[in-house]
C-alpha cells in the first residue's frame, strides 16, 4: 500500500508481464489528522479534509489546550514533543503555546523512530489495511 491511499503497489503476473489492476479508480478526498497522545493514549484528534494551513493548525492547538485536558507546565499533558515539521516551527506558534503554558520540545531532524505518534499512525494504518475492500461496488 502507498502512503496517498489504499492501492496495492505488488501484484501477481507471468514473468516480464506488467501487473493489471482491474477495477473503477477513484482517488478520495486527502484527509489530514492532528492527533495528540499522552502517557494514557489518545487523548484528542482533529481532523480536516486536505491538509493544516498554519491558522488551522493554531486553531485546533487552542481548541486542544482550552478543552481542559491541558494543564499550565509542571501540570498534566503541558511537554508537547513535535518534530521538525515546518507548521510545527512557525514563530508564531510556538510563542502562543508558551503563552498557554505549553513547552513545546522539538525532536532531532530525520529521527521519527524518536516520535510516538509514528508509531500509533503505523498501527492505525495496517488497522486501516486490514479492514479495506477493494474493489468495493457501493
Amino acid at each position: 500500500f502507498d502512503n496517498r491511499g489504499m492501492l496495492r503497489r505488488r501484484g501477481y503476473a507471468m514473468k516480464g508481464e506488467k501487473v493489471v489492476i482491474r477495477g473503477e479508480f477513484g482517488r478520495k478526498p486527502r484527509v489530514s489528522l492532528l492527533c495528540f497522545l499522552g502517557a494514557d493514549g489518545l487523548l484528542d484528534y482533529y481532523d480536516v479534509e486536505g491538509t493544516f494551513d498554519t491558522a488551522t493548525f493554531l486553531q485546533c492547538c487552542c481548541l486542544f489546550v482550552h478543552g481542559g485536558k491541558v494543564q499550565i507546565y509542571p501540570g498534566a499533558n503541558s511537554v508537547w514533543v513535535l518534530d521538525g515539521a515546518k507548521i510545527h516551527c512557525n514563530a508564531e506558534i510556538i510563542l502562543h503555546l508558551r503563552s498557554l503554558g505549553v513547552v513545546p520540545i522539538f525532536l532531532p531532524v530525520y529521527c521519527p523512530f524518536y516520535n510516538p505518534i509514528e508509531y500509533f499512525f503505523g498501527y492505525l494504518k495496517k488497522m486501516f489495511q486490514r479492514s479495506y475492500v477493494e474493489c468495493r461496488v457501493d
